[in-house]
């Protein structure tokens, strides 16, 4: 298949959809050039006529095993295999259904050492048997959560890792399958990244460090400059009881890691989004 893979697969639908008359000749577009010699160069541009846009779709029909006017949308790996030569083709990935979780799991799942986390399917999780959930934002803060000095109102929560690509997905899901009124608490980095991140999830509460002069020493000024879009997206989001929180951390300027408040043992707080 020389190399073509879903990037190729999905160009070449979106031309089809499209009946495109011309494509920009991008790499993507050079690879399917090489392999199927259809259409006409010119200017930056790979014109296809009807005739081409029809053969294409038979040669790529042939070439991944799929018609890619039918894209494989829905569909797991495993059932791709079945009928596709390149399995990820499927738009469902790996992670997409799955979560990272410890603490304080919902019957019928075993009990934990603190330590100790287990990657689950949703459909194992009982949504309804969730008391309250953590979101931690990074994953060497999520194995370490039990070192954490934390309220005593977080004893025996669910702490869910937020993840990204699949994991954030199905942690996303996850957040929006709870009953009505679940507490959601948000630990993030205290930044305007960590504080996006907040303000975008279902969350109730967010949980802050105590802010003591040894730890806002730790600050990073060059992180908190960079986080230019944060900053951007928070002046236009309704923050609510949060409202403060900014302020105050636009006041400071810095950026606090995680891994700098568990460093120093800063105290944990949880302010609600809502009074």
């Amino acid at each position: 298949m020389a190399g073509l893979g879903k990037t190729h697969f999905n160009a070449i639908h979106r031309a089809l959809r499209n009946r495109s008359a011309s494509v920009d000749f991008s790499a993507t577009w050079q690879d399917i050039h090489r392999e199927f010699g259809l259409g006409r160069i010119e200017r930056g541009k790979l014109h296809l006529s009807r005739a081409d846009l029809e053969q294409l779709r038979t040669d790529a029909r042939q070439t991944f095993g799929w018609d890619p006017m039918e894209p494989l949308s829905g569909q797991t790996r495993l059932q791709a295999a079945n009928q596709a030569i390149d399995e990820k083709l499927a738009a469902g990935r790996p992670d997409d259904a799955f979560v990272l979780v410890k603490g304080n799991l919902p019957a019928p799942l075993p009990q934990l050492d603190p330590e100790l986390s287990l990657r689950v399917p949703l459909g194992r999780l009982d949504a309804a048997g969730i008391a309250q959930v953590l979101v931690v934002e990074n994953l060497d803060s999520f194995d370490d959560w039990q070192a954490y000095p934390r309220p005593a109102a977080l004893d025996g929560c669910l702490v869910l890792y937020r993840g990204h690509g699949g994991l954030a997905r199905g942690a996303r899901r996850l957040l929006a399958s709870l009953p009505p009124g679940t507490p959601v608490t948000v630990f993030a980095d205290y930044d305007p990244a960590g504080l996006l991140i907040a303000a975008g999830l279902r969350a109730t509460h967010l949980l802050l460090p105590e802010l003591e002069a040894r730890l806002l020493a730790k600050g990073n000024r060059e992180h908190f400059v960079h986080q230019y879009t944060a900053r951007r997206h928070l002046e236009n989001t309704a923050l609510h009881g949060w409202q403060t929180v900014w302020e105050e951390m636009r006041g400071h300027g810095v950026s606090l890691k995680q891994q700098h408040m568990l460093a120093l043992g800063a105290r944990l707080r949880r302010v609600p989004r809502h009074a």
